[in-house]
């Protein structure tokens, strides 16, 4: 009797705390924080690990991100960076790089302290995301705010444990979590992000960028 009060205890307390039902679409859980950080702090520059449709598109959307001036993304698929060249070329702002071989690699020429955000959803395999977000750390960046989804990932979340602060977005599955080095008082701008994301969540599919920005006007 008592194996299965138990049983129920641990049923609903996971009905209440477990995660949300994975989001019809999974690759744009990020978009509603993105857009968030964007209303809330002058974003002019960004460096991609992972270009895609809903992540190079929304920092080229002069509504989504109005400051931006620079886009660096590095692809490690050539024949996806051809596809999404054919959307940046147009752009001035937007550089898309390719890596031969691991993303992490790529760390090596970049100057991570020059971006006000770096996001990270790169790689075919966690294990490869994994020496991203550890090369990340490695140089740890002292005024980069470091964006990563799939954040629900054990292996994100202690590959990037080096950070000082962290915080996790939970409205939507897959989650989308951000660590930084600095400033203390950027966690209060982040729950201020997630307060509108989950007020919101029930009504907008993370991917409907116009909702989104009507949601943090």
């Amino acid at each position: 009797m008592r194996a299965a009060l138990n049983n129920l205890l641990v049923q609903r307390i996971w009905r209440f705390t477990g995660p949300e039902p994975r989001a019809r679409n999974d690759y744009a859980t990020h978009i509603p924080v993105l857009i968030g950080l964007a209303r809330l702090r002058a974003i002019t520059s960004v460096l991609e690990f992972g270009a895609g449709h809903y992540s190079t598109k929304i920092f080229l959307n002069r509504r989504a991100f109005p400051d931006l001036k620079v886009l660096d993304s590095y692809e490690t698929d050539q024949n996806w960076r051809h596809v999404m060249s054919d959307f940046t070329n147009g752009d001035s702002r937007a550089k898309l790089h390719f890596v031969d071989g691991s993303m992490a690699t790529a760390l090596e020429a970049i100057d991570a302290e020059s971006y006000d955000l770096i996001f990270v959803d790169d790689s075919e395999s966690a294990a490869e995301r994994v020496k991203t977000i550890k090369a990340l750390c490695a140089r740890r960046p002292q005024s980069s705010l470091v964006v990563i989804h799939d954040y629900e990932v054990p292996e994100y979340i202690k590959g990037a444990q080096v950070f000082r602060y962290r915080f996790s977005f939970r409205a939507f599955n897959p989650e989308t979590g951000v660590v930084w080095e600095r400033e203390s008082r950027i966690r209060e701008m982040l729950k201020q992000i997630d307060r509108v994301v989950k007020r919101h969540a029930q009504q907008l599919e993370p991917d409907d960028v116009d909702g989104w920005l009507k949601a943090f006007e």
